[in-house]
């Protein structure tokens, strides 16, 4: 073989091998659902304080709202796809315009509302893939879709409609039920245990859309219908919950 062509086949097997590299990388279609993810903002707090005694917290101006974790879409008893377009990273700037709003329905609680850390996070690992909706094909139309969900699916009012607010305790099956009563939909509810004193605490609630944001049963997802203990009750905690240093 000439040394020309075995220049060409080994350019070719770099190409191959790039395209092959870059797959996992690309806008993807390979996602059956969209999450939408709302968490209780009290319990992140906890969780963030448990794990380290010089962590802070910040919370919404009213405690008593939930928060956006983010728009995930997800394959049907997977994880995933992730980070799917490494082309398209986070700009700040893009959300000038929705950056107050943000800062309280989306805000990072972890890391307060002058970090883009949490947006920065949700936009490169969902967001790139959500791009191949033309409803969510840009950083602008991914976030504004998030606080509308919020506005029309606040996990806040949908679970006063059947009497449960923060403050009490609960059944998980009571709150999966008051979904399903108020939505007309089956969702998720994600618990924290607190590991010393083996309490629960309510942390996120998820609903899920297909791929024209209408919403429907969440039976095929990750963690369906719940990792919450079913034979112990949940709190809702009305402020952060007292805390020792645990391992997370």
């Amino acid at each position: 073989m000439s040394n020309c062509k075995i220049i060409i086949n080994i350019l070719c097997l770099i190409f191959i091998a790039k395209a092959s590299s870059d797959e996992g990388y690309r806008g993807s279609n390979n996602f059956d659902v969209l999450i939408f993810t709302q968490r209780w903002p009290q319990t992140v707090c906890y969780t963030w304080k448990a794990s380290s005694p010089s962590h802070t917290c910040s919370l919404p101006k009213e405690h008593d709202e939930w928060t956006i974790h983010g728009i995930w879409p997800s394959q049907y008893h997977k994880v995933g796809p992730q980070f799917c377009n490494k082309s398209m990273p986070f700009k700040p700037d893009a959300l000038k315009s929705l950056k107050g709003e943000l800062q309280e329905k989306w805000i990072d609680v972890e890391y307060g509302r002058t970090s883009y850390s949490l947006w920065e996070h949700e936009w490169n690992k969902h967001g790139t893939c959500a791009v191949v909706l033309k409803q969510l094909n840009s950083e602008v139309k991914y976030f504004a879709e998030g606080l509308n969900l919020l506005a029309k699916y606040d996990m806040k009012n949908v679970l006063a409609k059947v009497n449960i607010v923060p403050g009490q305790k609960y059944g998980t099956k009571a709150i999966l039920n008051a979904i399903k009563k108020v939505l007309g939909k089956r969702g998720v509810v994600i618990c924290r245990k607190n590991k010393n004193t083996g309490e629960s605490y309510i942390l996120e609630i998820r609903i899920c859309f297909d791929k024209m944001l209408q919403l429907m049963d969440c039976d095929r997802i990750s963690e369906y219908p719940t990792n919450c203990d079913a034979s112990e009750l949940v709190t809702y905690p009305s402020t952060v919950p007292r805390y020792n240093v645990i391992q997370v």
